[in-house]
């Protein structure tokens, strides 16, 4: 069995370098790095040549393709010939966090910059632009002809900021960060996560999410309550920040879920739940380890990687 980690790195380990797009496979249980794939965006998918791209969450297609998205880009990469087969951008794509398979084939992205949702048919075609904030997509952001084109931060502060698409229930459902919620697109239902989230997977017949605070929570998909639970903080038996938790995979009795090392923010409330943590060296990224028999940290995977590596998300193959 292989899992792959969608990631940006800083490649030359300097903090001043930009992120760069990274998919790392690894053998697993053993948690090997295998091989890992670089891509470097065309310019006219960049705001600057020292933007920072990064791989976000990925997903598979029914043809076994990881359907990977960078923030102004999907990608389709064959995980045997280990090459991206086919790309897609747009000039709405910006600060895209995720990217799954339609039920009909197509593609839909959720990009986080502008707070849309963007779904496209098979042949790459928009059919339909869902604006999550106040007003028209026009109204909101005048004089915008290539989102691709502005600093990743420069729509900031957002009221929704959609960073994970994914379809269960009979709805797409898209996991908003700052309203707390995962939002139902097409019947307007709501469901408050109690903190900051990201994720929402159907795996092992449940929806899985993490949040900023270190919880992963799965919801029955039908009635939408919380059957599973587990607080990383607690488990770990440390006062510590464990890290920015975002990423999750399952499969049978283990989780496995993404920890990047903290960073300074100007958002507020997350700032000020740094600030609650026991100061010290701060802790790397890593993958935390999941046993759902026992519902405790079976292990830590530390990932060897230059100063700044981030994780999106994670997956395991089809096998």
């Amino acid at each position: 069995m292989k899992l792959y980690v969608s990631m940006g790195i800083r490649s030359t380990g300097k903090p001043s370098d930009p992120l760069t797009p990274h998919l790392v496979e690894m053998s697993w249980p053993a948690s090997n790095v295998l091989r890992t794939l670089s891509w470097e965006s065309p310019p006219e998918a960049m705001s600057s040549s020292v933007a920072d791209q990064e791989f976000t969450a990925a997903s598979w297609t029914r043809d076994g393709l990881l359907l990977q998205p960078t923030h102004t880009e999907v990608l389709w990469i064959d995980p045997l010939t280990w090459t991206v087969v086919r790309r897609m951008s747009h000039p709405l794509m910006y600060s895209v966090h995720s990217a799954c398979e339609r039920p009909d084939g197509g593609v839909v992205v959720s990009a986080a910059g502008n707070q849309m949702v963007l779904c496209f048919d098979r042949t790459g075609r928009l059919e339909e632009a869902l604006h999550l904030g106040e007003g028209s997509l026009s109204e909101a952001y005048p004089g915008v002809a290539d989102f691709r084109r502005l600093h990743h931060d420069a729509l900031k502060p957002h009221a929704f900021h959609p960073n994970h698409v994914s379809h269960w229930g009979g709805d797409l459902w898209v996991t908003c960060f700052e309203t707390r919620a995962v939002h139902g697109l097409r019947t307007g239902r709501i469901v408050e996560l109690g903190g900051i989230p990201h994720d929402g997977r159907l795996r092992e017949g449940l929806v899985w999410f993490t949040r900023v605070d270190g919880h992963v929570m799965a919801l029955d998909p039908v009635n939408c309550e919380v059957v599973e639970r587990y607080d990383l903080q607690a488990l770990s038996g440390s006062r510590r920040r464990l890290g920015w938790c975002r990423g999750v995979d399952v499969r049978g009795d283990t989780v496995v879920v993404g920890m990047t090392t903290l960073r300074s923010t100007a958002h507020r409330e997350v700032a000020r739940w740094l600030l609650q943590g026991e100061a010290g060296r701060k802790l790397p990224t890593r993958l935390v380890v999941i046993d759902r028999v026992t519902g405790r940290i079976e292990r830590e995977v530390p990932l060897d990687l230059p100063s700044g590596g981030t994780i999106y998300g994670i997956n395991f193959d089809l096998s």
